[in-house]
């Protein structure tokens, strides 16, 4: 019997138990199938057996797009971003200039408000898994100003400098200066930079700073480390305009036969020549500039009327168009408000020159040392108001370029040089410092040591109205003077000064710890100097100049002490005339204290104290004309000297 649904509700059927029962018998046979299968699917623990895999090894990352490099304005933000494939999980770290950014741990970094310093930066990003890590291209991030004064840190690194010795960072560097804008800072984090040719910077307004740490290792031979301002070694200038008048010393005007083409705020180039006579005798005859003879110095131009130009200081000599072919250019392309500081430059011994500055004007140089060059290792032309600030050479100088050596200079200065370790040599090889043209100047606190080398220590050509304070020149060699005054060098004034050591080669040489030398050295100042040891007389007026005419005259000394160093010369060694020693303390050993040469006419002698006991022979030798003095402490050694009221003479 069978029910069968109806509806709701089942019917029975007759005729139906049998096909009931084989259906009963087919359904528990499927059950039994199914908890058969079961088993052998569950096995003996119950549990379900694993769908059997291949293990792969991971895939290390690879990045498919790199981070774009960004442009944005001072105070926007930036955004970098990379695409990687690999083996998940994928992690991601993002570096700035090669440091880490803290939390930048995403496929993409937005950087905080950018700033002038973040200019050039560079930002690279790491991706990682288990199996490695790449690194991707960098990108560097411009920020652009906000408007003028804007002013930015050009650091060298981002640019592709790496400041380890010995890559060539030449090019990196170049590309650093290339975007230099008025107002930016050139920066040298600590670091040792090789490069293979000259660096130039001739951008206004520019910062090269050296962070105290960093060196620069030419290595170039016979090349320059680095030039700052205009391309032209002796200063870039306009054609030469005759003046139409003699223009006297002290003047703050002249005029020319022509229109210089200058304004208010230029600068300007005057010279001169002197006396000559290598194709003549004595006295010689007047000429245009030379080697020795030639005048010059640099100017500002207060303003311009016509053809007459006011300067904002002086001229400091008398330029005269007919006898000495007196002349003016402009000097162009000036280069305004450089800053070199805190820097090394280390020509290695190949290099000729180390620092440059060519045509610069209200500028510094601070904290910079130079050294190991053949020729000058700090070196300064056509220059106004240039200052050096505690500057040190070392490993520089010959007879081919001083080790440091200033030229055309108008109001520059020093204060604080150290110049040692000059180069050897067994000839006129090693020069310390000089000045050549240089006018209204202050030099301080200047040393030179030449221990060692041959070569003047200490030259001053054709200078004038300078003021040298704290001047020490010790251990020059040969006949050389510790200070040389050359052609032309007047109206200069020098404080405290020590010469030391000087010219050790022997008596009768020539040599002197001062000496005016050649034609026209006047009413030079030397006030409470220290001079001894010097290897030949101390302090001497020259009348042996090229022409001979013994025109170094109206020089003064005033306080000081000078020591003789021998039995057979004079201390002091007078052959110029109206000559002004007073108040100064001499002492032996020593001929004379003071001769007073034939040619050393109207010498002024007051006041002096010569040392007795100190193997001095005399105290005075007198032999020309109007020399005379009173107060002179003679502590019984002999004097010649004519009694009677005597003063400096008037310039």
């Amino acid at each position: 019997m069978a029910l069968v649904e109806f509806g709701s509700y089942p019917t029975y059927k007759p005729g139906a138990g049998k096909r009931k029962l084989g259906g009963m018998i087919v359904r528990l046979g499927l059950v039994f199938l199914v908890l058969l299968l079961a088993i052998v699917n569950f096995g003996c623990s119950g549990g379900v057996a694993a769908t059997p895999t291949v293990n792969m090894a991971p895939v290390a990352p690879s990045i498919t797009t790199q981070p774009g490099s960004q442009t944005v304005t001072a105070g926007q933000t930036a955004s970098f971003s990379v695409t990687a494939t690999g083996t998940a999980p994928l992690s991601y770290q993002w570096n700035k200039n090669g440091a880490a950014i803290s939390g930048a741990t995403s496929s993409s970094y937005t950087s905080p408000a950018a700033t002038s310093p973040d200019n050039g930066a560079l930002f690279t990003v790491m991706v990682s898994n288990s199996a490695g890590s790449i690194t991707s291209n960098a990108a560097m991030l411009t920020v652009s100003g906000t408007g003028p004064g804007t002013t930015a840190t050009i650091n060298v690194l981002n640019y592709g400098a790496t400041g380890n010795g010995s890559t060539d960072d030449t090019a990196a560097i170049n590309n650093a200066i290339a975007a230099l804008s008025p107002g930016d800072t050139l920066l040298f984090p600590c670091g040792h930079y090789l490069i293979t040719s000259q660096l130039s910077i001739s951008t206004a307004n520019v910062a090269i700073d050296g962070s105290n740490c960093a060196v620069i290792q030419g290595a170039t031979a016979n090349g320059n480390i680095m030039v700052v301002g205009n391309s032209s070694f002796m200063g870039s200038y306009g054609p030469t305009v005759a003046l139409s008048a003699t223009a006297n010393e002290l003047d703050t005007s002249f005029t020319t036969v022509s229109n210089l083409g200058v304004a208010a705020g230029d600068y300007i180039y005057i010279s001169q020549g002197g006396k000559d006579y290598s194709t003549d005798t004595a006295p010689g005859h007047d000429t245009g500039c030379d080697v020795s003879g030639c005048r010059r110095e640099l100017l500002k131009v207060a303003s311009v009327s016509g053809n007459t130009i006011t300067v904002t200081t002086a001229l400091h000599d008398t330029y005269n168009p007919l006898l000495n072919a007196a002349v003016v250019q402009k000097l162009l392309n000036p280069v305004a408000g450089i800053t070199v500081k805190d820097i090394t430059l280390d020509g290695s011994g190949t290099e000729n020159y180390g620092l440059l500055m060519l045509g610069v004007v209200d500028s510094t140089v601070t904290g910079v040392t130079s050294r190991n060059v053949v020729f000058t290792a700090l070196y300064g032309n056509s220059n106004f108001n240039l200052a050096w600030n505690n500057v040190t050479v070392s490993g520089a100088g010959n007879l081919n370029g001083t080790a440091m050596s200033l030229w055309v200079q108008g109001n520059s200065s020093v204060n604080g040089a150290s110049i040692s370790n000059l180069n050897p040599g067994s000839g006129p090889v090693a020069f310390g410092f000089e000045v050549s043209g240089a006018a209204n100047g202050t030099f301080t606190n200047i040393t030179v040591d030449a221990s060692g080398a041959y070569g003047r220590p200490v030259k001053v050509h054709a200078s004038r109205y300078n003021t040298f304070n704290s001047l020490t020149s010790k251990n020059g060699a040969a006949d050389y003077n510790g200070i040389a005054l050359n052609y032309y060098s007047s109206h200069n004034t020098f404080n405290g000064c020590v010469v030391m050591n000087n010219g050790t080669a022997g008596t009768g040489t020539g040599n002197a710890g001062i000496n005016t030398f050649g034609n026209f050295n006047q009413y030079n100042s030397f006030q409470n100097c220290t001079v001894s040891g010097n290897g030949n007389v101390q302090f001497y007026i020259s009348g042996f100049d090229a022409l001979g005419l013994a025109q170094d005259s109206h020089n003064t000394v005033s306080g000081g002490t000078f020591t003789g160093s021998n039995g057979s010369e004079a201390v002091m060694d007078i052959q110029g005339d109206a000559t002004l020693i007073t108040g100064a303390t001499i002492n032996g050993p020593g001929r004379q204290g003071i001769y007073l040469d034939t040619q050393a006419t109207n010498a002024c002698v007051n006041n002096n104290t010569f040392a007795t006991g100190s193997g001095l022979a005399a105290a005075i030798s007198a032999n020309s004309s109007g020399d005379q003095g009173l107060g002179n402490i003679l502590n019984l050694l002999g004097s010649n000297l004519t009694l009677g009221v005597c003063g400096p003479s008037v310039p």
